[in-house]
């Protein structure tokens, strides 16, 4: 396969992906395997709810203690609250 072929003729790109694609300049099957993404979240290393910063996003590995409850505040708005808990502590969370 030649890295410089246009992207219409990978299997499952249609003309439309076509078009999605070339907007973020990806032309060719070497800009498609070569494109990386804006940001990155690393989710190899847990932490644990001790450790974790006010306002910091992390991965928290433990156990749910309480049923996922939803709220819909408005249209576009769904609140959902959890309770976690870790073996150093328990986490009332609330997530947008």
């Amino acid at each position: 396969m030649d890295l410089n072929n246009d992207v219409k003729f990978v299997k499952g790109v249609g003309p439309s992906r076509v078009l999605l694609l070339n907007k973020l300049g990806i032309y060719t099957l070497q800009d498609l395997i070569t494109y990386y993404p804006r940001d990155y979240e690393d989710r190899s290393k847990p932490k644990t709810i001790d450790s974790v910063e006010d306002g910091e996003e992390a991965l928290i590995e433990g156990i749910a203690i309480s049923r996922l409850t939803e709220a819909r505040i408005r249209k576009n708005l769904t609140i959902y609250k959890l309770i976690i808990r870790d073996e150093t502590r328990t986490l009332y969370n609330n997530m947008v």
